[in-house]
């Protein structure tokens, strides 16, 4: 459940983690966003956290339930799209996992929504392990922002996925723009 939305990571409110985030944890924490805001790029993630009742139980499919996230969108033109995000989801109910990814726009014949062609992650059991992990997410975020291309099709050749055309070339006249739109 949506918990809350911001422009700045400090503005959001975090709550269920499976352990302990004191004041300088935190701190540190919003000093790694503020930094990835400030890399002269124009960037402006959207920030949202996410409330839970009870710490989930693993999933047996992969599925991730999240704490919070953040989404960096580098392009979209409508057909196709590339997003940098920062997740930070329950790994075992004592366990949170942090990563970063560079995600296009899937045109796979079954749609998968969107491809992560690059991801790191880190596993954090404490504040301070937490903070660590989003601090060097953050900064992959960072690096990526400065070094790699900011349009989808590089990164999606590189991964060997098709694009656009390749699906539009597969499906009839009058198909939808993006598999995954309604």
């Amino acid at each position: 459940m949506l918990l809350s939305r911001a422009a700045r990571f400090a503005d959001l409110r975090i709550e269920g983690l499976p352990f302990h985030l004191d004041g300088s944890t935190y701190d540190g924490m919003c000093a790694a966003a503020d930094a990835l805001q400030a890399t002269g790029s124009g960037v402006q993630p959207a920030w949202e956290s996410y409330a839970h009742e009870h710490a989930p139980p693993p999933s047996a499919t992969g599925v991730r339930t999240l704490v919070l996230s953040a989404t960096v969108s580098l392009a979209d033109t409508g057909e196709d799209w590339l997003e940098l995000a920062l997740t930070t989801a329950f790994d075992t109910p004592s366990l949170l996992e942090v990563a970063a990814a560079v995600e296009v726009a899937c045109w796979c014949t079954d749609d998968h929504h969107m491809h992560a062609v690059e991801r790191r992650e880190w596993v954090a059991g404490s504040g301070p392990a937490l903070a660590r992990s989003f601090t060097a997410a953050t900064r992959e975020i960072t690096r990526w922002l400065a070094t790699g291309p900011h349009d989808p099709q590089p990164w999606r050749d590189g991964a060997g996925l098709p694009g656009p055309s390749t699906w539009k070339a597969a499906h009839a006249p009058g198909s939808r723009r993006r598999p995954s739109d309604p």
